[in-house]
């Protein structure tokens, strides 16, 4: 918002992520800030999804759906193999470089990597509550709805001062004006309903004038215990239903029905240690690492944090770089980790475990692992500096 003259000054992420998304904005399948890829951008699902498709079979990408991660198989501190189940049973898949972006480190732990679950001992917010060794942030989950009036709905909210009531939302800082001049010229929006029993009701425009996504029900959980996300799943569905029924109530939402209900978004379980930990210090401070493999720019949006942040004051222009050497995992040869289980604290989490920051992970893990594959698969065979050139050469901002 400080660059609202010149967003593309402002641009933190390229490379494939910003592909993607200037791709579905000109088919009219994501919604744009004039014209730009803005802080955020809510598409139409079976586009995105039929968009990643296209552009795996541009690139030759051999697709394998259907499939589990069972087990990894080790020769040493090298991986050799992941065993997969799909419906040919068990099957070994054997390579040179691999991957891990199961978001819960399952193939790493499995290879014998080192994590921590949750809050670590390397968190601030343990210095000042031991107690918290191993909590993890609450699942949650950014559900749809249609059959909506929002038009009616904000001249319903304009002026209120009693509840439910409009009010910014501190990600986008856009005031009732802005978001009812974005909703009629179909910019990316994003505004609350507050005062309903159960707090504030997130809103975020999507392609369709009259779906929506609304979040975010959050649940505790813990994300790779089977039995506690089933329990997880079962309770956001009945919260979500009895939500609804309040939200109903407000003028423009009477006719609302729930379109779609994801599997439960786990925001955190384990923390795979890499060759360097990202902490929370380094992000405030926006340190500028020297073998950085992308930025990040989204505040801290995870629970619990150290009682003197404040998650919506930070710095101007705020932007932070991820170090190459997060995504390498200590002590096996040639397995790289991106996503929310790479190594960085619970605090620093809060921010590189978003869908951006995952595709930027993903991207230079996806990158460095080629490259090494080329030169006998370990994962430190390359040199930073030709990764670095590669990135460069295929658009990614760091």
């Amino acid at each position: 918002y400080k660059r609202q003259e010149d967003p593309k000054s402002a641009q933190v992420i390229g490379g494939i992520p910003l592909e993607i998304t200037n791709r579905l904005i000109e088919k009219g399948a994501a919604v744009a800030t004039e014209g730009n890829a803005g802080s955020y951008v809510f598409t139409e699902m079976a586009a995105f999804k039929t968009l990643l498709n296209e552009m795996m079979v541009e690139d030759g990408v051999e697709v394998l759906f259907h499939t589990s991660f069972v087990d990894t198989v080790m020769d040493g501190q090298a991986v050799k193999g992941v065993v997969l189940h799909n419906k040919e049973g068990l099957v070994l898949y054997e390579g040179i470089t691999f991957i891990d972006t199961t978001g819960d480190g399952d193939a790493a732990v499995a290879a014998g990597a080192d994590y921590f679950l949750g809050i670590g001992k390397f968190d601030l917010v343990y210095e000042e509550d031991p107690s918290l060794l191993g909590k993890v942030g609450a699942m949650g989950v950014m559900y749809r709805i249609g059959s909506t009036d929002i038009i009616k709905a904000l001249e319903y909210l304009k002026d209120r001062i009693e509840s439910p009531k409009f009010e910014v939302q501190i990600m986008s800082l856009q005031d009732y004006d802005t978001v009812l001049d974005c909703i009629k010229r179909r910019q990316m929006t994003t505004f609350v309903i507050n005062g309903f029993s159960f707090g504030g009701l997130q809103i975020y425009n999507t392609p369709d004038p009259s779906i929506f996504v609304l979040g975010c029900p959050c649940i505790n959980g813990n994300g790779i215990d089977p039995m506690d996300k089933s329990r997880a799943e079962l309770e956001m569905t009945a919260m979500i239903s009895e939500r609804m029924k309040e939200i109903r109530t407000v003028p423009g939402f009477e006719e609302a029905v729930v379109l779609d209900i994801p599997e439960i978004g786990v925001r955190e379980t384990r923390h795979i240690i890499g060759d360097y930990i990202l902490g929370l210090k380094e992000i405030l401070q926006m340190n500028v690492f020297e073998d950085s493999i992308g930025k990040g720019s989204h505040l801290i949006d995870i629970s619990p944090v150290p009682s003197w942040l404040k998650k919506d004051e930070l710095p101007e222009m705020f932007e932070f770089t991820i170090p190459y050497r997060c995504l390498i995992v200590k002590d096996i040869d040639n397995m790289f980790v991106a996503g929310r289980c790479m190594s960085a604290t619970h605090e620093a989490s809060g921010t590189i475990r978003v869908t951006a920051q995952c595709m930027v992970s993903g991207e230079a893990a996806g990158t460095a692992a080629a490259m090494c594959s080329k030169k006998g698969g370990a994962s430190r065979s390359v040199p930073y500096e030709d990764i670095r050139e590669k990135l460069l050469e295929n658009g990614v901002i760091l």
